[in-house]
């Protein structure tokens, strides 16, 4: 949807330049020292209509804020706003963000915002995604170590795709969430995040850190992105429903259990199988001695808005930073769709990031390969077995790696 043309769109910029930046290159590596009364750099790539922008440097007055639009109808109006609000410690500037290296020396932003960006989401345009590992790997030369980048879309396609961009580029995720609102509003909203949340849409966000495994422009040539179409309703292509994980609650045990046709293969012995069946009293108390535990984080598989699986990481050892995986679906129906080796990989993403964890391992009934197979496909690696059981073993350098080198892809593209 193109946004309507301003009126007197000329003499209205002209009343605003005083927060326009028209040669941002001749402030490459000088951004600090032109504004003495702040100490660090925040980059905002695409502000819209200035919401966030402007409530951001309100609340950080000692961060220059710096907000990239490529549309002046609305970076008329982020300027309005930032000069009706009095603040001095932000300026926009029209630019592309494939020209950073342009206007940013390395390591001269501290954060840089990345809200609800355009998806592309046909596979031919995924190298415009801004959270395309072309663009990762600027930003990675524009921030230092520990300097982050935050993520927030309504577009779950989007954001699972992302997630696996960042991982596979060597940053370090925290804050992982798929609905950021769930318990009320959380920090800064843009004009966008107010209008989808009061439609019920749910906010994904995550921060990623630069770390010394970061991927960099000097690593080399980006992967090229294969089978990266997103299906999203608002991208234009066919529609269906992202896959996902949510922190388990007790209306999503509930729904888990009641959706569950235990298969033979989970039993040790399969001739001992007996279907289950649902019992809400006892999922209560299951799930009241589960939540009672503080060394485990349980999760919800969702495609859609269905449940069709729980994951968990258990028995974290902090002081080894230390957990095991565990993931179960709900019935065949959705067995063999790679729905479980994503969500392991999400699984992943969240032990590696927001726990901090440094390894995770996992065990499977000798008999039952299928598991085996997920497990491999997302990095683990055999350590053993017994006459029961065989064991594996992944690291988070083991996981980053395998996806920074593509290993797997054939096999989900397929």
């Amino acid at each position: 949807m193109r946004m309507r043309k301003r009126h007197n769109l000329a003499p209205r910029m002209e009343a605003c330049s005083a927060f326009l930046i028209e040669d941002p290159a001749a402030m490459r590596g000088e951004w600090l020292a032109a504004f003495p009364e702040q100490n660090r750099l925040y980059v905002e790539l695409g502000c819209g209509k200035g919401r966030f922008t402007v409530e951001t440097a309100k609340r950080e007055p000692d961060a220059l804020i710096l907000a990239i639009e490529k549309v002046p109808d609305a970076m008329v109006l982020a300027m309005e706003r930032a000069r009706d609000a009095g603040i001095t410690n932000v300026r926009f500037m029209d630019f592309d963000a494939a020209n950073l290296p342009e206007i940013f020396a390395p390591e001269e932003i501290h954060r840089l915002y990345l809200n609800f960006s355009d998806p592309w989401p046909k596979s031919r345009d995924a190298k415009f995604r801004l959270t395309a590992p072309g663009f990762l790997r600027l930003y990675a030369d524009a921030l230092p170590l520990g300097g982050e980048v935050w993520f927030k879309t309504d577009n779950g396609p989007l954001f699972d795709w992302s997630l696996e961009q960042f991982s596979a580029e060597g940053w370090a995720l925290s804050q992982v969430t798929n609905d950021l609102h769930r318990d009320g509003p959380v920090g800064i909203m843009t004009d966008y995040e107010v209008k989808f949340t009061a439609e019920g849409l749910k906010i994904n966000r995550l921060v990623a850190a630069r770390t010394a495994e970061t991927k960099t422009t000097a690593a080399g040539p980006v992967p090229r992105l294969r089978n990266a179409a997103l299906a999203d309703a608002r991208g234009g292509g066919a529609p269906g429903p992202a896959l996902r994980l949510e922190e388990e609650s007790l209306p999503l045990c509930q729904a888990f259990f009641k959706a569950l046709k235990q298969a033979p293969e989970l039993f040790e012995k399969p001739e001992d199988f007996r279907p289950y069946e649902y019992d809400p009293a006892r999922v209560d108390a299951f799930y009241a001695a589960r939540k009672a535990r503080d060394d485990r984080k349980d999760y919800v598989i969702l495609l859609g808005e269905d449940v069709i699986g729980e994951l968990a990481i258990k028995r974290i050892r902090r002081e080894k930073a230390e957990g095991e995986l565990e993931i179960c679906l709900t019935c065949d129906e959705v067995k063999n769709r790679d729905f479980g080796s994503r969500a392991v990989r999400l699984g992943l993403e969240r032990a590696f990031g927001e726990l901090g964890l440094e390894t995770v391992l996992a065990d499977t009934l000798l008999h039952n390969t299928r598991s085996q197979r997920v497990l491999q496909k997302n990095g683990f690696r055999t350590t053993g077995q017994d006459g029961r059981f065989r064991f594996f073993r992944v690291t988070k350098e083991q996981f980053h790696r395998r996806f920074s080198r593509g290993e797997g892809r054939a096999d989900e593209e397929g």
